[in-house]
C-alpha cells in the first residue's frame, strides 16, 4: 500500500512539475500568459464518500486580484464557472477524467479569453488534490493556443467526508496559454 500511496504521489508530482516547467519560462517565444492565483470550489449538495451528482460553482481569481502574479498582458482575471458532475471526497469516480469544463476568463483590461478543456485529471498526492486540466483557448484572447490548468488544494478531512459536510475547498491555481 505504501509503494503505491508512494508511486501515486511520484506520479502526481511528475504531473505538476510538468506543467510547470512548461509554463515557468513564461516570456519564452511562445508563452502568451502564465498566471498564478487563487481557487475555490462550492459543491451542493456537500461532498460525501459516495460518488453521486454534485453542482460545483469554480471562483477563480488571478493575479493580483487572486494573490498571485501575471506574466503577460494582463495584471489579473477572474473566472466563474457552475457544472455538474459525479464526485465523491473518497472515491474518484468517471467524472474525475472525463468532464469536459468550458471556462471564460475576464481580464482587467475587458478582454476575454473562453477556454475549453475536454480533459480534466484528478491525482490525490502527498496530502494534496492535484487537478489538472488541458485544453484550446476557443475564443477572445489567444484563439487557438494550447492551455494548462492546474489547481491544488489540501487533501480533504477523512471525517468531513465520511460525514457529507465537505461544502467548499480552496487551494492554489497556475494558468498557461503557449
Amino acid at each position: 500500500m505504501r509503494i503505491r500511496t508512494l508511486a501515486a504521489a511520484a506520479s502526481a508530482l511528475t504531473l505538476l512539475a510538468t506543467a510547470l516547467a512548461t509554463a515557468a519560462p513564461a516570456q519564452a517565444a511562445n508563452d502568451l500568459l502564465l498566471c498564478t492565483g487563487s481557487v475555490t470550489v462550492h459543491y451542493d449538495p456537500p461532498l460525501g464518500a459516495l460518488p453521486r451528482q454534485t453542482s460545483q460553482s469554480v471562483t477563480e481569481n488571478l493575479g493580483t486580484s487572486g494573490g498571485g502574479s501575471c506574466t503577460g498582458p494582463f495584471t489579473s482575471g477572474t473566472a466563474h464557472t457552475v457544472f455538474d458532475q459525479q464526485v465523491s471526497c473518497l472515491l474518484q469516480g468517471l467524472g474525475d477524467t472525463l468532464v469536459q469544463n468550458v471556462v471564460t476568463y475576464h481580464w482587467q483590461n475587458g478582454q476575454s479569453s473562453t477556454i475549453t478543456y475536454p480533459v480534466t485529471v484528478v491525482e490525490h498526492a502527498a496530502g494534496q488534490e492535484i487537478v489538472t486540466s488541458v485544453g484550446t483557448v476557443t475564443a477572445g484572447y489567444g484563439l487557438g493556443s494550447a492551455s494548462t490548468r492546474v489547481a491544488v488544494y489540501p487533501s480533504l478531512d477523512l471525517l468531513s467526508c465520511l460525514g457529507s459536510t465537505i461544502t467548499q475547498q480552496s487551494g492554489l491555481l497556475t494558468l498557461t496559454l503557449t
